[in-house]
């Protein structure tokens, strides 16, 4: 598996218990089990902070955000991977 796919099916996890769709960071935050202070972690290493890392590529023109699947693809094409 690709570093992005891998990547990409972690966001999907983690932002299982977030409902679709969402119109700001908080309702994002509101369904992540740590909100703004969780960290993606990844075989073990943490790779980022979700609300420093959400701070950094999420805008306000971005929402409404209509599922994980392009909140997920959104925050890696972001990042260039």
């Amino acid at each position: 598996m690709g570093i992005r796919n891998e990547l990409f099916q972690h966001w999907i996890d983690a932002l299982s218990g977030v409902t679709f769709p969402v119109s700001s960071k908080q309702q994002v935050y509101a369904g992540l089990p740590k909100g703004a202070a969780g960290n993606l972690s990844i075989h073990g290493l943490v790779i980022c902070n979700v609300g420093e890392l959400f701070e950094k590529f999420l805008k306000p023109t971005d929402f409404p955000i209509s599922s994980a699947d392009e909140l997920a693809n959104l925050i890696l094409d972001r990042a260039g991977i």
